[in-house]
């Protein structure tokens, strides 16, 4: 089997929702993993409200876009995929 493309997918398998980090005003939504068409209504609310009103009624800590530290980029240790712990988590490849 050969996959052609690759699902956003950050290295702790949670999407990135939240301020952008090093640009005022800016959002971001992105890294939902093919579960993106189902966590789209509710991002969509998340995203609303912190465009019009600066913060989001929903507690997005999990979600913080600086939860990496700047290092969005880097490979996770012991091949292709994403990982949490020994666990994979998401699409492999």
């Amino acid at each position: 089997v050969t996959q052609a493309c690759m699902r956003p997918c950050p290295p702790d398998a949670l999407p990135m929702i939240g301020p952008l980090p090093g640009v005022d005003g800016a959002y971001i939504a992105a890294g939902h993993n093919c579960w993106g068409i189902l966590w789209g209504p509710v991002t969509g609310k998340i995203m609303s409200e912190l465009v019009l009103d600066g913060k989001s009624s929903i507690d997005l800590k999990h979600f913080n876009p600086k939860r990496f530290g700047g290092k969005l980029a880097s490979p996770v240790a012991g091949g292709r995929g994403r990982h949490r712990g020994d666990e994979q988590v998401g699409e492999q490849w």
